[in-house]
């Protein structure tokens, strides 16, 4: 009987830690994709506030959307109109002065990304929203779609 107990608690202990373990990896992995994003975020906004909106192509997918009200319609569907739409905004004297990651999920090969940033356009300072929709594309993250709330 005393077999069977020391047997039975050996078994719990292994499961509690394998699972604590399991929990570790798990944060550690959360801390270092949220380091990852918190770096990408402050790449697009030095390629931004660079005024040359071809410094943000390598972080958009081909297919990319973005959309916003500061968009002709609402949306920019592509790369292409999407850069364009950001080069008229620099062009105007947008600035973005901060983006700080409020939330992230991710899953598999997406993830999505709620952020709020500060801008600067033309010395009136706005606070606003961003949803990024992140793939995972040969082991690089990319914005796929982009979404802007002032």
């Amino acid at each position: 009987m005393k077999t069977t107990k020391l047997f039975i608690v050996l078994i719990i202990t292994s499961f509690a830690a394998i699972s604590l373990n399991a929990q570790s990896e798990n944060e550690t992995t959360y801390e270092m994709l949220f380091h990852d994003f918190q770096l990408s975020t402050e790449k697009w906004r030095l390629a931004y506030n660079s005024k040359d909106a071809q410094n943000l192509v390598p972080l958009y997918t081909d297919n990319a959307d973005y959309i916003s009200s500061h968009v002709e319609g609402l949306e920019a569907n592509g790369r292409d109109k999407l850069i364009a739409n950001f080069q008229n905004g620099m062009n105007m004297g947008g600035y973005i002065d901060s983006i700080e990651i409020l939330k992230m999920n991710v899953s598999c090969d997406m993830a999505t990304l709620l952020c709020k940033y500060q801008a600067t356009n033309n010395g009136v300072t706005v606070i606003g929203r961003n949803l990024l929709v992140m793939k995972k594309i040969d082991g690089i993250w990319l914005i796929a779609l982009h979404i802007t709330v002032v």
